[in-house]
């Protein structure tokens, strides 16, 4: 079965190359994306989910806001707000390379205890174009927070592979 799904998403990824078309990243352009991750660790299996939008004020650079919501093991719950700026490299073709910054605010309910958090993210990946207004995205993300909410709570610096769905209007 693994197999079947990996040679079917493989020969998706090599039929799309016929039709990817110029990128839509030019000023004016709108983003909307969506992604998340899964993962498990000593707290339990968590997954978060990941909204932006965001607005493109010049040629490939990219201004925005995001949210992050985030569920871990029974009753751990996290949510996120805050701004971006993406850069995109134009290497003229259907793979663009990116990198990124963000702030933003975070809040963390761990049942009895509560916190808030300022978090910075930094960035970098690829996104491949398979039609000229929407793409896959995967990111490698390191992240920062003023309080130790990563790993069990132990920990203020985390990093995450990120896959996400970008749509340009």
């Amino acid at each position: 079965m693994t197999r079947i799904v990996g040679l079917t998403v493989g020969l998706m990824i090599i039929a799309s190359l016929a039709v990817a078309a110029e990128p839509l990243m030019v000023q004016g352009v709108r983003e909307v994306g969506i992604g998340g991750l899964m993962d498990d660790d000593a707290d339990g299996f968590g997954f978060k989910l990941n909204g932006r939008f965001g607005y493109f004020v010049v040629d490939g650079i990219e201004a925005g806001v995001y949210g992050d919501l985030g569920f871990r093991g029974s009753g751990n719950r996290n949510v996120d707000l805050g701004v971006f700026s993406e850069y995109n490299f134009d290497v003229g073709g259907a793979v663009v390379p990116h990198v990124g910054l963000g702030v933003g605010l975070g809040w963390s309910d761990r049942g009895s205890s509560h916190d808030t958090y300022m978090e910075l993210e930094a960035w970098g990946g690829l996104k491949y174009f398979f039609v000229d207004y929407a793409a896959f995205g995967l990111d490698a993300a390191l992240m920062y927070a003023t309080e130790d909410v990563y790993d069990d709570y132990e920990h203020s610096f985390d990093w995450a592979f990120r896959f996400n769905t970008r749509w340009f209007f």
